[in-house]
Order: structure tokens, then C-alpha cells, then sequence
């Protein structure tokens, strides 16, 4: 965390009125002895629940004689004591922490006085909660004492940031809630210094990367401008106003586009100014004169928010509303709590909009039938007094906000429609992120024709006759388009293995390779009379699009990520049925099934194509893989199981590797076979040192490698370990060693050299090839730090391609691999 300096700790806007008078604390609930100090104003309170991992600890220390004695300060959670700063002039203590994991924790805080006197113990409990849950928002505070909670009698409690945090969290949105970099006094230049400089928070995450995985991010600043112009006597000088103005407009300009650029994504509120001297003694031309300028400064926030798309939320008129209870300290311009209230409301009434639909809410299809069909959705929060239902982009309907369903007549027969529905807010506000859903109406009789397809059939001599017409082809084809499935005599195994032949089944384009094997252990299935004459139905069909917007629909496939279907979904599956219409089904195919989907062309980016499996019970995809061909007009993978598998193009990007980035396309590829992962849903770290154990999983990952067991002679990898398989798999392969026989130090970081020496055992792996040595290391001036273990190893690498140097003179062998060289380092093998 960022050393708070005593100048801006001392609270620049209390202090300007500090000088003239300090009204005791109010509200303190704490116990001291009867002479020593009072701790009071506790944050957390008692039981209270705190949303982030790095909790900020504040307390106010009153004095009671003889004075504070600092040095008897200790703040402890969980009886460990935690970093603090004491303001002598406020009497405020602050503590940081870091890494709290959700649960209970106590707090305790001592201090005694000057004299040996000390406070009755502070002993609390308090509950963190931070929620890492799909569709999670993280919220980030920047700003000055009102983002941090200062209050009208010199202490410190809830600030509007977390009246926000807790009303995001009732909608059921907030994941994190963190306002590290919120300081009293401070002023619109040194937001921007902290950005520039890139501070660190206690949790050891820097403000740069706090902001790039914001969701939500929300800014006061300005007043200080204002305040620290004035004089001891309240009076402006109008020469300096239009360079105040300039400046906060600047600035603020100047930070909101920082942050952009750092996370474009992100929504960015910024807080427009109050009165804050309505109810001081000045005079009537003194607050004329202020609320002029108020006007100039909001003028100049809300030009810098529009300007760079943030959006700016006015409060004057919020705490106007009741200025004898917003502020109640005729000499302090900081809210009360119900003030701090007003100011969170009007941000709320701006930003519910976007939280209003829950994050599980669905619009479904019912009653499907050939001309109409009932849509069925989930109510939105806040109260909707409207709903509207879209079809495509026209409005068919609005329904009272007391009724969730709404049918939907004079649709086409067989024809697929894509619904919408918006709710109305009562501030008046349209929601644009409602739930859809896709679906198609029924065919008429007299579409659908009277005459049902039957399924195909082939009989054992039909089978022969193809053996005997493909030749020394290694396969034999059934096309089954139109029909879907095929029956097959339970004897195709046998006669296909007698000719070493391998079964193709093709419906519109796609197509399924299945081995002799496997149709064997299917026929195998069955014993006794009832299965004698029992067949083989295999079945690839495309699954209707009603279907498809009813299962594909509900799948959650990724946190964050965009998805896009190419083509269609398909349904494989073996089956064998008996002579009474018995069925059983294979659950694991004996080898490899190949199947080939056509691609659909449509500027798709090929490289981020997949085949996935829909796992029905989960409710969720799950990657199979996916080769593309050299003609980029299919994709194959080898089948397990029977299930429905589609193409999707999966994007992923992370917020902190921006297009810009020099490895976005490689972390994006890499992201969407599956092969690396992001620290969280938004953020990768590529510049976050890799250790030994992520680097072998991708590894692994990205060779296929299964592990039989999770078991290895390593004492320092547990059976229960993320890791564990993945360094199973790599020993079993014989990829990998330990760094002794007992030892493989998972968490330590790779260092270049290590990563050359498990990057050539890989590609040998995968390629069954050694490779050539080479003299390329004598290339770098640092060649005679190489290790001579791993000389070899290295100069095979770079004599591959598969590494270089950091720059053209130097290797740095015992360099830190960071997370986006070794993303780089992966993709360079997959592409040999």
C-alpha cells in the first residue's frame, strides 16, 4: 500500500476548518478505562460484513489526559499484527491488510497513554465475503475523504462507495469491493500521480492493475482543488478561478483516459460537487461567490466525463434536499451518514440500470406451436413497473411489471425468431440488457408433409459389397443426410475388422470415423436370445434450433469470454438395439471416433475454433479440441463418448493484455484450446513470474498428455494438489524430473533455462523426433552463465525456434519466466 504521507493524511478539507472549531466525537461506542485512552469509531463494526479481501482497519484514539502513546498502537487480526498509520492530529488509525480469505476474523486494538495508562481492549468480529462467482463485478473507489468515509465530527464511517458496494451486492453482482485508493485531502493531481506512478495497495497489487480489472469504477475529486485555494478567511481569489477550473477539468480528463486505457471496458462514474458551505457562518456574497464556482467546477467534471466517456452523476441537488441533516456540522463539510446515503442513491439511480436483470435471468419458449408460442421470463430487480417484449428489434408488446409471461401470436410455421424483453425502472429508465432467447415455431402438416422418413438400413451382404467396392481405401462410407440414423447388422465390426476398414458415417458434411473396435465392443453389449439379432443404430443428426436455443442456450461455456456457433449442433451416438426394442449404449469408446464438421464461412477467425461436447447435466461446454484443415474449411477431433458437439469460436481477452499487447494473439489463441487460463476471469498478469508446476500444466494441456494416477515419489506435490495430474502425467510421459528424486519445488519459479529444458523433451515428445543440437548460444554475450547441465538443452531450443533471447546479445539463462513468455513459448511448440 502506497505510505500515506502525513500532509494528505491530516485530512486537508476537515482541517480548513479544524482551525476554527472540533466538536467532540459523536457516536463513539467503546470502553476505556478511567483514565486511559478511548478507542472508538470502529471500522469494521462489530459483526459487521466486509466485501474484499484487504479490509481497511480505522479507528479514533481519544486522548483522556496525558496524551497517546503511539508506540503502544497494535492492531491485530486473528491475534497477527497488521501494518498501521496513526494521525496524531485526528487521532485516527489506519491499518491495512491483504489476502484475507472469506471467514470470520477477530480484531483487536490496543493503545495505552503517555502516562502507562492503557484503553480497554477493542475485541471485535468481523466477516469478509468476496464473491469470484461467473458474472462478478469487481468495484474499485478513487477519490478523497468522501470515497473513504470521513464524517462531520472528525472520524471515520461509511462512505457512499459503500452504501454502492452493498446495494451492487443486493442485486447479487458485487464480487469485490475495494477503495485501497481513496485518501483524505487529496486532489486531482495526485490521482493522476498515483496512476503515473503506479502505487501499490497492501494486497501487493499496484493501482494500474487494481483499475485493469475493475468492473465498475467510481470517482470524487476536485473539492480539494478548490479547498486548498482558499484562505483562512474563506475568500477566492478570482484571478486564479479559471485556473482552477482549467486544472480539475484537466485532470480529471486526464485520469478517466489513463484508466481507459488501462481498461477500456470498464464503467466510470464520476461524482459531480455539492454545497458543502451552505451551513457555514460566511456571508451571503461569500456563498454566492462559491456556488458560482461550484457551478464552473461541475461544468468542467461533467465536460472531462463526457469527453471520455465516463459518466458523470450530479449530487448538489441530492444533498440540497435536506441540508440540515446531509450536513449537520456548520463548520465541516463532510455528510452525515444520511448524506452519504443521498449521494450513494443518485449514483444508484444512475447506475442500477445496469444490474437490474439478475445474473441468472432467462426468457424461455413454451407452447411452441406453429403460429405462436408463450415467452416466460424472470423479473427483474428494483421493481419494474413495465415490461416491453421485442421481436428481433420490433416491439410486439409491454406488459404491467406484476406479469412475467406474454404469448406471442401471427408467427410463420417453422421459422426461428430471436425474442427480447427490457424492463422499465422507476426512475423512468429502459433496461438494454435483458435476458433473449432464440426459438422456431412448429411445421404445419402441410409442410412437414405426412410421410415420416425411414431410417436406413443396411444388411450384412450390403456391407460386403462396399468393403469390396473401396478397394485399399481404409474406410467405407454410409451417408445418412436426410435420414440422420442408420441401422446396421450387429456383424459390421466383424466384417469391417476382417478387411481392416474403418467405418465413415456422413450427414450434410460432417462426418464420424469409427474404428472396427468399437462397433464390436457395442455389439458385445448384448447376450441371450433377445439380443441375437440385435443391430447397430448410429445416429449423426442435426439438432433443431429450438433445441438448440433451449440446451445450447443454457450453457454457461466460459467466465467472460465471447462465444460464437459455427454451423450447427450435433448428435452422435451408437447405440445397439435388440430385436424387442431393448437399447444400450456404449460409455466409453474403446478407441478414437473421428469427427469432422464442416466449417461455415463467415469470417470466422479459424484459430479460435473448438469442437465442444454439451455436458447436459452441467449444463455446461466442455472442449474436445479441434485440428483445423489445411484448406480451413473443417475442423476434427477424436471422440470419447456419445454427445451433442458443436463448433464454437471462443475470444477470450483479458483486461490487462490489451490488443496492443505483443502477446494478445498468442494468449488469445492459447486461451481458446484450453491450454492456459487467467489468474481470474479478467486478469492474465502477464508479467506475473511463472512457476515450475503452471508451466508443466500447460505443457500438458497443450500435448494432451493423461495422466493414469495422480501419484508421483514427490514429497512436495500432494494427491490434492491443482497440479498434481498434470506433474503426474509429465513424469509418466518421462518428460519431466524433479529437481532431486523427492523434490520437484512446484511453486518455485521457472527460470529461462528450465523452461528450454522441458520445452525440447516436449517437442521430442510430441514428434517422436530428437532434435539437432546447435552453436547458437555463442550468439550471447552471456552464454558462459548457461548452466552445463543445460547447455544442450538450450542450444536445441534456440536452434528450433522454440526461444530467444530476450534481446539480440543476451540469453539470461536464470531470468524469471514471466506468465507471457511462457504463453509465447507454449504457442512456438504447438506451431513446430
Amino acid at each position: 500500500m502506497k505510505k500515506i504521507h502525513i500532509a494528505r493524511v491530516k485530512l486537508t478539507m476537515l482541517l480548513l476548518m479544524v482551525f476554527l472549531v472540533i466538536q467532540s466525537p459523536m457516536n463513539g461506542f467503546a470502553a476505556g478505562s478511567a483514565t486511559g485512552p478511548l478507542i472508538m469509531n470502529v471500522i469494521p463494526a462489530k459483526q459487521a460484513t466486509v466485501y474484499t479481501s484487504m479490509p481497511r482497519i480505522t479507528a479514533t484514539l481519544q486522548d483522556t489526559g496525558s496524551g497517546i502513546n503511539d508506540s503502544t498502537i497494535q492492531v491485530k487480526v486473528n491475534g497477527i499484527a497488521v501494518p498501521f498509520q496513526y494521525d496524531m492530529s485526528t487521532g485516527i488509525v489506519a491499518a491495512a491488510t491483504s489476502g484475507l480469505p472469506n471467514g470470520t476474523y477477530q480484531l483487536t486494538i490496543d493503545v495505552s497513554d503517555s502516562s502507562g495508562n492503557p484503553a480497554e481492549q477493542w475485541k471485535s468480529m468481523f466477516n469478509v465475503s468476496v464473491d469470484t462467482g461467473a458474472g462478478k463485478i469487481e468495484y474499485l473507489a478513487l477519490g478523497d475523504s468522501l470515497a473513504v468515509g470521513m464524517t462531520p465530527f472528525k472520524s471515520v464511517g461509511l462512505s457512499y462507495t459503500d452504501m454502492l458496494a452493498d446495494n451492487i451486492r443486493s442485486f447479487g453482482y458485487l464480487g469485490e469491493f475495494n477503495k485501497n485508493h481513496t485518501y483524505p485531502g487529496y486532489t486531482t493531481q495526485d490521482v493522476l500521480n498515483d496512476i503515473q506512478n503506479n502505487v501499490t495497495t497492501p494486497n501487493g497489487k499496484t493501482i494500474q492493475q487494481n483499475i485493469a480489472s475493475a468492473d465498475v469504477i467510481t470517482l470524487d475529486i476536485g473539492a480539494n482543488d478548490f479547498i486548498k485555494q482558499l484562505s483562512p478567511a474563506y475568500t477566492l481569489d478570482p484571478s486564479i478561478v479559471p485556473v482552477l477550473i482549467q486544472q480539475v477539468g484537466t485532470n480529471t480528463g486526464l485520469i478517466i483516459s489513463a484508466i481507459k486505457q488501462l481498461n477500456p471496458t470498464v464503467n466510470i462514474y464520476v461524482m459531480g460537487l455539492y454545497d458543502a458551505f451552505h451551513n457555514f457562518p460566511l456571508t451571503a456574497i461569500q456563498k454566492q461567490q462559491f456556488a458560482v464556482v461550484l457551478d464552473y467546477l461541475n461544468q468542467a467534471l461533467a465536460g472531462a466525463a463526457v469527453q471520455t466517456g465516463a459518466i458523470y452523476v450530479p449530487t448538489k441537488v441530492a444533498v440540497a434536499a435536506d441540508y440540515g441533516n446531509n450536513l449537520p456540522n456548520p463548520l465541516d463539510i463532510h455528510p452525515s451518514e444520511q448524506g452519504y446515503k443521498a449521494i450513494a442513491d443518485a449514483f444508484w439511480n444512475v447506475m442500477k440500470t445496469s444490474y437490474a436483470w439478475p445474473l441468472d435471468s432467462t426468457l424461455t419458449a413454451g407452447n411452441i406451436a406453429s403460429s405462436s408460442l408463450t415467452l416466460n421470463w424472470t423479473s427483474a430487480n428494483g421493481g419494474a413497473s413495465d415490461y416491453k417484449v421485442y421481436n428481433g428489434t420490433v416491439e410486439v408488446a409491454t406488459v404491467s411489471g406484476s406479469v412475467y409471461n406474454h404469448q406471442v401470436n401471427g408467427l410463420s410455421s417453422d421459422t426461428s425468431y430471436t425474442f427480447k424483453v427490457e424492463a422499465k425502472l422507476p426512475n423512468g429508465i429502459w433496461t438494454t440488457n435483458g435476458p433473449a432467447v432464440t426459438a422456431r415455431t412448429n411445421a404445419t402438416s402441410a409442410s412437414a408433409g405426412h410421410t415420416i422418413p425411414q431410417i436406413n438400413q443396411l444388411t450384412a451382404k450390403e456391407i460386403s459389397d462396399r468393403i469390396t467396392s473401396a478397394g485399399t481405401s481404409p474406410t467405407i462410407t454410409v451417408d445418412v443426410t436426410g435420414n440422420d440414423d442408420i441401422l446396421l447388422p450387429g456383424t459390421v465390426g466383424q466384417l469391417l475388422q476382417q478387411a481392416n476398414k474403418a467405418l465413415v458415417i456422413k450427414s450434410n458434411g460432417q462426418s464420424a470415423a469409427i474404428p472396427f473396435s468399437v462397433l464390436n465392443d457395442l455389439s458385445n453389449l448384448g447376450s441371450g436370445d433377445e439380443w441375437k439379432d440385435a443391430k447397430l443404430k448410429i445416429s449423426l443428426k442435426a439438432i433443431q434450433d429450438s433445441m438448440v436455443g433451449d440446451l445450447a442456450g443454457a450453457a454457461n461455456l466460459a467466465i467472460g469470454a465471447s462465444v460464437k456457433q459455427n454451423g450447427q449442433l450435433y448428435e452422435f451416438d451408437l447405440t445397439l438395439v435388440s430385436s424387442t426394442g431393448k437399447t444400450i449404449r456404449l460409455d466409453r469408446f474403446n478407441a478414437p471416433v473421428t469427427l469432422r464438421f464442416s466449417l461455415v464461412s463467415d469470417n470466422t477467425d479459424t484459430s479460435l475454433l473448438g469442437i465442444y461436447y454439451l455436458n447436459e447435466s452441467l449444463k455446461q461446454w466442455e472442449y474436445v479440441g479441434g485440428v483445423i484443415g489445411t484448406d480451413n474449411g473443417s475442423i476434427e477431433t477424436s471422440l470419447s463418448h456419445n454427445s451433442k458437439y458443436a463448433v464454437l469460436e471462443y475470444t477470450k481477452t483479458f483486461k490487462d493484455v490489451p490488443a496492443a499487447h505483443w502477446a494478445f494473439h498468442t494468449i488469445q489463441r492459447l486461451s481458446a484450446i484450453h491450454v492456459i487460463d487467467g489468474v481470474s476471469s479478467q486478469q492474465f498478469n502477464p508479467a506475473q513470474p511463472t512457476t515450475r508446476a503452471q508451466f508443466v500444466t500447460m505443457l500438458v494441456r497443450a500435448l494432451g498428455i493423461q495422466s493414469t494416477e495422480a501419484h508421483t515419489a514427490f514429497t512436495d506435490v500432494s494427491e490434492g494438489a491443482w497440479y498434481s495430474e498434470a506433474i503426474a502425467g509429465a513424469v509418466q510421459s518421462g518428460m519431466i524430473k524433479g529437481i532431486d528424486e523427492s523434490h520437484f519445488a512446484p511453486n518455485a519459479t521457472i527460470t529461462r533455462e528450465q523452461m528450454a529444458i522441458l520445452l525440447v523433451r516436449a517437442y521430442e515428445y510430441k514428434t517422436g523426433k530428437q532434435l539437432e543440437t546447435s552453436d547458437m548460444l555463442l550468439r550471447f554475450k552471456d552464454a558462459d552463465q548457461v548452466s552445463s547441465w543445460a547447455k544442450t538443452e538450450v542450444n536445441k531450443a534456440l536452434g528450433a525456434g522454440l526461444m530467444q533471447g530476450p534481446d539480440k546479445n543476451t540469453f539470461v539463462p536464470n531470468g524469471l519466466t514471466i506468465r507471457a513468455e511462457a504463453a509465447q513459448a507454449i504457442y512456438n511448440l504447438l506451431e513446430k
